[in-house]
């Protein structure tokens, strides 16, 4: 359970490269989320290359970190395989948190970068690398080694609790 715990956003990381696999790990991950009818509508478009990290670092305001991480991943939601959006944001969320925790567990950093639905960030993504329909890029995952080691913060709030 640490690695839920102890989950946090990494913005800075080590001029490392993954191992292999360890990459292979955190994607085994993701395919043992579950989904609606278990369609699995999810596609992983895995990006290692500097300069197109550096590239993507612009598809968002919040993603300018990216150009140092040693990989980066996208989010696509395969639509052939479940036509509603709206399920396949929900799998491929479940995927997304299942590599997150993966990678902590193999001391990698990371952190969740929203695109979907700012159709801008959409459309860079897709011009960028070249994504046609079905697909649909939802959003990207920085990986990494930290530079340091994150404050954990403790999110607990039983506020947001209620028992019947």
């Amino acid at each position: 359970m640490n690695s839920i715990f102890e989950r946090t956003s990494v913005r800075s990381y080590k001029a490392q490269r993954l191992k292999k696999e360890e990459v292979q790990q955190i994607l085994q991950a993701a395919f043992c989320a579950p989904s609606a009818r278990n369609a699995q509508p999810w596609y992983f478009i895995v990006i290692q290359d500097k300069g197109k990290l550096e590239k993507l670092s612009h598809f968002s305001p919040y993603a300018s970190f990216l150009k140092e991480a040693a990989m980066g991943m996208i989010v696509c939601g395969d639509l052939s395989k479940n036509a509603s959006i709206d399920y396949c944001q929900q799998d491929c969320a479940a995927a997304t948190q299942n590599m997150l925790i993966e990678a902590k567990k193999l001391g990698i950093g990371t952190c969740w970068l929203g695109g979907y639905p700012n159709e801008d960030r959409v459309s860079y993504l897709r011009e960028q690398m070249q994504i046609k329909e079905p697909l649909i890029p939802l959003w990207m995952i920085s990986f990494g080694y930290p530079k340091e080691e994150p404050a954990i913060k403790d999110k607990w709030d039983d506020s947001k609790i209620r028992f019947e």
